[in-house]
């Protein structure tokens, strides 16, 4: 049986990127939720008089991330060793 790494790291590659891109919008949901404007280049969260807002990051986040790395990362294994046959 031929058993290959690299489907695995495509997929754990694949779900990083989908993650960091998740997370970049969920901050940006949360800073529009409380009220705030949110600068895209800098990843700030400024409120009213340009004070600071600070963003936590919440356990429901940190399980839908969970989530979402192993099912991209078994989806994209999945489709490399069907679509390559390895």
């Amino acid at each position: 049986m031929k058993n290959t790494l690299l489907p695995s790291l495509v997929g754990v590659s694949a779900s990083l990127v989908v993650v960091w891109w998740l997370h970049g919008f969920l901050l940006a949901d949360s800073c529009l939720d409380n009220s705030g404007t949110f600068n895209y280049e800098t990843n700030l969260c400024t409120g009213e008089n340009n004070q600071l807002i600070e963003l936590a990051t919440s356990s429901t986040m940190l399980v839908t991330y969970c989530i979402v790395i192993m099912v991209v990362s078994l989806l994209t294994a999945s489709l490399i060793r069907k679509i390559f046959r390895i």
